[in-house]
Parts: structure tokens; C-alpha cells; sequence
């Protein structure tokens, strides 16, 4: 016979919830903060990249307009 909080599907498989089963709210607010989490890092990531690309394109034109030290021979 199936578990007590399970439903039987007719296959002698106990599968999913009974319709007034409580959720559980730390599973759920766990589950919530590591995706929070995921998605947090992968935006500071992408705005680490952003401002990197900008600071080269920044910095590139100075760079090719910039006159090499030259060395006085004397």
C-alpha cells in the first residue's frame, strides 16, 4: 500500500502530494535564495565584463595617440 501522504496511482507507484498537503516554506525560501543567488552573481559578472570592455575601448584611442619615449643620444 502507498505511504500515507502519497496518492496512488493505480501502478502500486506512490507519486506526488494529497491536495491539502502543507508546503514547505524553508525548502521553498532556500530554494529561492540560492537562485537569487545564481542570478545575482551572473549579473555582477556581466557587469564586470561590460565595464571592462568599456574601459579598453576608453583607453585604447590614448594609447594609439601616444608618442613613445624616444632616447636623447648624446
Amino acid at each position: 500500500m502507498a505511504a500515507e501522504n502519497d496518492v496512488d496511482l493505480g501502478s502500486g507507484q506512490a507519486k506526488g502530494r494529497r491536495r491539502g498537503e502543507r508546503h514547505d516554506p524553508i525548502g521553498s525560501a532556500l530554494t529561492a535564495t540560492w537562485a537569487l543567488g545564481h542570478v545575482l552573481a551572473l549579473f555582477l559578472l556581466g557587469v564586470t565584463v561590460t565595464q571592462h570592455s568599456e574601459l579598453e575601448d576608453l583607453v585604447s584611442p590614448l594609447v594609439d595617440r601616444s608618442v613613445p619615449d624616444q632616447e636623447t643620444t648624446g
